[in-house]
């Protein structure tokens, strides 16, 4: 090569380096001047900008950033339209489409401040977003976020919805990226899978979509209310544990535990530790330590140190000054192994066990006495126009043949009417029955059935959804109220006939003072208060007057009557035997009086038996019970069993019954998401469209129910009239028996009270 040629060479490449210093040094003014300052601003790098301009405001140097502008500090990018970076105070203030990007968050605002020395970004706009990888988005209009440690705080109100759509507000939290979770404080509502939640405080973990919350929360679902002071709602599960102080009330029934698991989709709950549920309709309370609870239809199931409380307002007396009723607050424990109360929709009930409930509740409710005071009656008239015809004998005017129609059954030509009551005080056709198979299987009816009770499914015009209660209380079960003590094996009652039926060595006590015995016992209820008592087979009643004297009646089967649950009256129907103690004005028994007949019947009078009616071969005997041996003054199979008795509620429980909190629950304010309307308007479209129709329906099941109970109380208003109307009747036409004993008289012969 020529020299001419290596010359040219050499000044062509020395004007390209001139050239590049040129460019270098413009760029450097406008372009990149980060270089010039590279050590002192080292911890902030500005990655991409398309200008930057070096200026000075207020004595202060700043570097004026055009972009879209990028920058880089502790592995977080701040990105925006245009900056203006204070260089001595290391401030960053972003403008437009301002976001900060580290890791899986992502935050994104109109304006930001960024203090670069204390790694705090100051987020502030109309709107501020902050994202996870998840997809979870929070909204504010306030927020600082330290790069450091990946955690944002908001204040003066923020919202968060989660990827699944579930909402969370409050007025102020924080989130931290790391633990992916977010803090709500101070107002805090939840919604989530149609359940609304307010709290103190709300935690939200975002990677197991669970929601922990702090004192004062209240969920709703439909019908169900719910309180804790420490709670926990896993989405994913669709379980809401309640930890602290807790309490749900649902349509009917009310909920306590130191521990309940909630299942959002059934309403279903299981409890733990001094569980206590309420029913409103049963007027009704079990406890426990362990208990099951199914919604629809209701079931509850209670073991270890299982009690049903049965509560009710019964008259106790008259008021002086107003003339109004007394009425006192009473409540029957019952208490067992286990107990489970359960409803089923009556179309639902088996045929089979329907007609046996009628049947029971049909020969429960007969009162023998009127048929046989009936009877009584038109003998006594027959009687005495046997004496006015000179002796001859005329049958009763109503007295039948064989051959003639039972007319009494057949009313309305229906052939279901009342059966007749033969003499010793049973219907002809069906009979009370307590056999071993009986004995051995308490869900047995304990009553034959006919097969015309029977009613086949398809001849039902319509669905009978009405709602039939029953409960079962299993194992050393103990019965106590201050005025009813019991003892049995097993217990089973349902609303069908609205009887209570002890099996296995039942035994019932009235004041301490009087006991009933017997292989099964039925106790009918009315109106939550006992009616009747059915004792079946081998029944036996012992009266206690002292320590050594008891008054005694036992027979095949008794009855006794209720009033203000207190025994008014009983019947002894078979085979009676009775066996009453005489007092002197001063109390001091003198004479026992034994006495044999078909039956009798027995009024009592301030807990004590005041006048007796043996009916039907009266044989009487009367002994002085001075030097009268013990045993003598004893029937047979007697066994007075005090020491099976329950004292006091504490040998079943000593639990307190909650008082309702109904009320106290009904005050707790519903959320009303005023963040979420903010910054989530179709979110909070749905969630209240969806909380109006919720209330809208509970709304029209209410005044559906309202009616439907306004008419069965007239229904009930009625009947009870009746009832009362024929009590006294017959109390009236029981007064007014006065038949002196003959052995030649009626076939029936009274006795007044013995003296």
């Amino acid at each position: 090569m020529s020299v001419a040629m290596r010359t040219e060479g050499k000044m062509r490449r020395g004007f390209l380096l001139c050239l590049a210093l040129v460019l270098s040094a413009a760029f450097c003014g406008k372009a990149s001047a980060q270089d010039l300052v590279q050590d002192k601003d080292s911890l902030v790098r500005l990655i991409s900008a398309k200008a930057i301009q070096l200026t000075d405001i207020g004595g202060a140097p700043f570097r004026i950033v055009k972009g879209p502008a990028r920058f880089l500090h502790n592995n977080t990018y701040l990105l925006c339209d245009s900056a203006a970076w204070d260089v001595n105070s290391n401030v960053i203030d972003a403008m437009g489409n301002v976001q900060i990007i580290q890791q899986d968050t992502h935050l994104e605002s109109e304006f930001a401040t960024y203090l670069a020395d204390d790694n705090l970004v100051q987020f502030r706009g109309t709107v501020v977003k902050l994202y996870n990888k998840k997809g979870d988005q929070l909204k504010t209009q306030f927020l600082d976020y330290n790069t450091a440690d990946s955690v944002a705080t908001f204040y003066n109100g923020g919202a968060m919805r989660s990827s699944k759509g579930d909402i969370v507000e409050g007025l102020e939290g924080i989130y931290d990226a790391a633990e992916k979770l977010f803090i709500f404080n101070d107002d805090v509502n939840m919604y989530s899978d149609s359940i609304y939640v307010s709290s103190e405080m709300a935690e939200y973990h975002s990677d197991h979509e669970v929601a922990i919350f702090g004192e004062n929360t209240v969920a709703w679902k439909g019908r169900d209310t719910l309180f804790s002071n420490n709670a926990e709602y896993a989405v994913k599960n669709k379980l809401l544990v309640l930890k602290t102080d807790n309490y749900i009330a649902t349509k009917d029934q009310e909920l306590w535990a130191g521990w309940i698991d909630y299942h959002r989709e059934t309403g279903n709950a299981e409890l733990y530790d001094n569980v206590q549920v309420r029913d409103q309709a049963q007027s009704a309370i079990m406890m426990g330590d362990k208990g099951v609870y199914v919604q629809n239809p209701m079931l509850v199931y209670m073991t270890d140190n299982a009690v049903a409380g049965m509560y009710s307002e019964e008259k106790s007396g008259v008021d002086s000054l107003t003339n109004r009723p007394i009425y006192k607050r009473d409540t029957l424990f019952l208490g067992g192994d286990t107990l489970k109360m359960w409803q089923v929709p009556m179309y639902q009930v088996d045929s089979s066990e329907v007609a046996r409930a009628k049947a029971r509740k049909e020969l429960a409710d007969l009162d023998p006495m009127v048929d046989i005071d009936r009877q009584n009656r038109e003998y006594l008239a027959a009687y005495r126009r046997n004496k006015e015809n000179a002796g001859k004998i005329l049958p009763p005017p109503n007295a039948r043949s064989n051959k003639e129609p039972d007319s009494d059954n057949q009313p309305d030509g229906s052939g279901q009417g009342k059966p007749r009551m033969s003499l010793d005080g049973k219907p002809d056709r069906e009979r009370m029955s307590a056999d071993s198979t009986h004995a051995k299987s308490p869900a047995d009816s304990t009553f034959l059935q006919r097969d015309s009770l029977a009613v086949p499914a398809d001849s039902i015009p319509h669905v009978d959804s009405t709602a039939v209660t029953f409960m079962s209380v299993f194992h050393k079960v103990k019965l106590f109220r201050s005025d009813l003590r019991g003892v049995c094996d097993s217990l089973i009652y349902t609303t069908l006939d609205s009887i209570a039926r002890f099996y296995r060595n039942p035994a019932l006590w009235n004041e301490e003072k009087t006991q009933f015995t017997a292989d099964s016992i039925q106790l009918s209820v009315r109106n939550n208060a006992i009616h009747k008592a059915n004792l079946i087979e081998n029944a036996f009643i012992i009266s206690k007057e002292d320590s050594i004297h008891f008054h005694q009646i036992k027979s095949t089967e008794m009855v006794a009557y209720f009033k203000d649950n207190d025994v008014y009256r009983f019947d002894a129907l078979g085979g009676a035997q009775a066996m009453i103690f005489l007092a002197e004005r001063d109390s001091t028994v003198t004479l026992m009086n034994q006495k044999e007949c078909k039956l009798l019947t027995a009024k009592i009078v301030n807990k004590n038996i005041e006048r007796v009616r043996y009916i039907q071969d009266v044989k009487s005997d009367v002994h002085p019970t001075y030097g009268l041996a013990l045993e003598k003054m004893r029937l047979r199979d007697f066994n007075w069993r005090s020491q099976e008795m329950p004292h006091s509620r504490s040998e079943l429980t000593t639990r307190k019954v909650k008082p309702t909190a109904r009320g106290s629950l009904r005050r707790k304010p519903f959320p009303r998401f005023f963040q979420t309307k903010d910054f989530f308007p179709e979110s909070y479209s749905k969630i209240t469209a969806l909380a109006k129709s919720i209330t809208n329906k509970i709304r029209e099941e209410d005044q559906a129910e309202l009616e439907k109970q306004r008419r069965k109380d007239d229904d009930e208003m009625r009947r009870r009239a009746l009832d009362e109307e024929g009590r006294r009747q017959v109390e009236m036409e029981d007064d007014t028996h006065d038949v002196p004993e003959k052995k030649d008289g009626p076939v029936m012969i009274y006795n007044r009270k013995e003296s």
